[in-house]
């Protein structure tokens, strides 16, 4: 507030010097300019009342001439004071809203206004570092789940579009350097409801010094930082940044697995992307992405990570690329960009099971898609997306699986954050055998009826699930089973992913395996349904009932049973 204030007084200083200076020398003149009283003595104005004259002679002119009808004199005085003052009064008002307007000013309004709203938080945030495309998918995301976020960005542009969004919970906004340590400070990193940092921006040495800054500020709040450049993840892994996404490294694995183990990446897409669906035509989704002769236009991060993912794999790589000496590109790699159709062709188009449009240009991109299917329309098509506006016309050209860094990255972070164990699950997922997967598949499927389900993590602990803790503390017995399945409520059943117990995961935990207290365990179920476990959570008596088999008849009944007794 005292530097809202002192800013107010220093711009103000010479306007209200001017108008102070104005209504001084106005009433001082007008105790001095002689008047004339009915009796036709002299008289001259008492101080108190040439400045009650003045005071009102600058809003309401015409008052009129009191206590007496004035002299010409008094009247020459009156008619300066009245120019003098409108301009000082012009001269202020001007000033104030030059004010209003300065940038200074309002940074200042909107630090102290941003430093109340931190204060008031009593629920643990995120603080987003980059209200770009992506950290608008986060935020969005963070706000659907209920969880408080804070966004640092220096556009004003982009944190202003932020009341458009509608958001349930909205974000408390700074825009400031995110360079500056002072704003991470500033955003509350120090306090206890602070529960990570998320640095999104699409510098990634500005993500990396966000990390830094985190780490020496306060070491054990968790970062997540993207990353595009290896060298600046390598970087950031050094000092202990603890999760580290990079949407090429990301897709590309996820183009590996779609073309291994096409069932496989079916799990994880409907575990991963439970935010922002990912664009995959269903034919590919089903039967994977063919081996064969594959096409790659454009060997910059994307291209380079998709061809490093698929070369244990028995896939034939053609590059294209304009500058192949400059992006480092292969030997045989043929010159152009692909959006040609002699290129293409030249590059073995007519027999290429898969072209991958890997530029940073959408445009291109699109042309080398557009290109591609009218030459061979078997081929599977793969584009990149640079900008979310975009995305429509790549529908539009059939792509049949569009890569848009942004959602990778949010879909990343949003399931670190609120699914850690569908983290977990994914990582050990890769252990599954192929007959594994596919029953996996198939249960899920039958529980759902082919839709896609949804995860639920229980914690056995005395917080989260009372009733549970106090049926095991009891000596009662409680396996993986009891959890997922009961005759009575068929549509609460679910299936159990993992079990995290001890720093250990036990991928797909066998139905007899115990529960033991401080148990995580991730389950699958159909969308909007209440699992078991989530009602035996807190219900004692529907665990007794359903667990130690013990009937508990409805309240008015056992009111009615214990009045017939006695």
């Amino acid at each position: 507030m005292s530097d809202i204030f002192f800013l107010i007084l220093r711009r103000m200083r010479m306007p209200l010097i001017f108008l102070i200076s104005v209504y001084s020398i106005s009433t001082i003149g007008m105790t001095l300019m002689p008047g004339i009283d009915p009796n036709g003595d002299t008289w001259h104005m008492s101080f108190f009342h040439a400045f009650y004259f003045v005071s009102f002679m600058g809003t309401t002119i015409g008052f009129g001439e009191i206590p007496y009808p004035f002299t010409d004199a008094q009247r020459a005085w009156v008619l300066g004071c009245i120019y003098t003052s409108v301009i000082a009064w012009l001269y202020g008002i001007g000033s104030l809203l030059r004010l209003v307007q300065d940038e200074t000013f309002r940074y200042a309004v909107s630090e102290r206004n941003f430093r109340v709203s931190i204060n008031r938080i009593d629920q643990p945030f995120y603080i987003i570092c980059g209200y770009g495309e992506t950290g608008e998918l986060i935020t969005q995301g963070l706000a659907d789940m209920g969880i408080q976020t804070v966004v640092i960005d220096i556009d004003p542009e982009r944190t202003n579009a932020i009341e458009l969004n509608n958001l349930s919970i909205p974000p408390i906004v700074l825009n400031a350097d995110i360079k500056e340590p002072k704003n991470l400070t500033s955003a509350g990193i120090k306090g206890g409801w602070c529960r990570g940092v998320i640095a999104v921006t699409q510098n990634d040495h500005v993500n990396l010094k966000v990390a830094v800054a985190c780490k020496l500020i306060k070491p054990d709040v968790p970062v997540i930082c993207r990353s595009e450049i290896e060298d600046e993840a390598a970087n950031m892994e050094s000092f202990g940044t603890n999760f580290i996404v990079n949407p090429y490294l990301t897709f590309a694995r996820r183009i590996n697995l779609l073309t291994q183990n096409p069932g496989l990446h079916r799990i994880q897409n409907w575990f991963i992307n439970q935010h922002s669906e990912e664009h995959l035509h269903q034919s590919v989704a089903q039967s994977g992405l063919p081996k064969g002769r594959w096409l790659v236009c454009g060997y910059g991060r994307f291209g380079r990570a998709v061809t490093q993912a698929l070369a244990d794999i028995e896939v034939e790589i053609t590059v294209v690329d304009p500058d192949p000496i400059a992006s480092r590109a292969p030997k045989g790699t043929i010159v152009g960009r692909g959006t040609e159709a002699k290129t293409l062709r030249e590059a073995g188009i007519d027999d290429a099971t898969v072209v991958v449009a890997a530029s940073d240009d959408d445009a291109n991109n699109l042309s080398i898609l557009i290109t591609a299917k009218q030459i061979n329309k078997n081929v599977v098509t793969i584009g990149r997306v640079s900008h979310e506006s975009d995305q429509m016309l790549f529908e539009q050209a059939r792509c049949d699986y569009i890569f848009r860094r942004s959602l990778v990255v949010a879909n990343e972070v949003l399931t670190l954050i609120s699914r850690p164990l569908v983290t977990r699950f994914i990582q050990y997922s890769y252990t599954l055998t192929k007959s594994a997967t596919e029953e996996l598949i198939a249960q899920i499927c039958q529980l759902t009826g082919n839709k896609s389900p949804v995860t639920w993590r229980l914690a056995v602990r005395a917080d989260r699930s009372p009733a549970l803790t106090s049926h095991l503390q009891a000596g009662g017995a409680l396996n993986v089973e009891d959890l997922c399945r009961h005759q009575r409520i068929p549509r609460a059943n679910a299936i159990p992913l993992l079990l995290w117990r001890d720093n250990i995961s036990h991928l797909m935990p066998s139905p007899d395996m115990p529960v033991q207290e401080n148990d995580e365990i991730l389950f699958c179920a159909r969308r909007n349904t209440d699992l078991l476990a989530q009602r035996l959570c807190d219900n004692e008596e529907l665990v007794d009932t359903l667990i130690n088999g013990n009937e508990h008849s409805i309240p008015l009944i056992r009111w009615l049973s214990r009045k017939v007794q006695h």
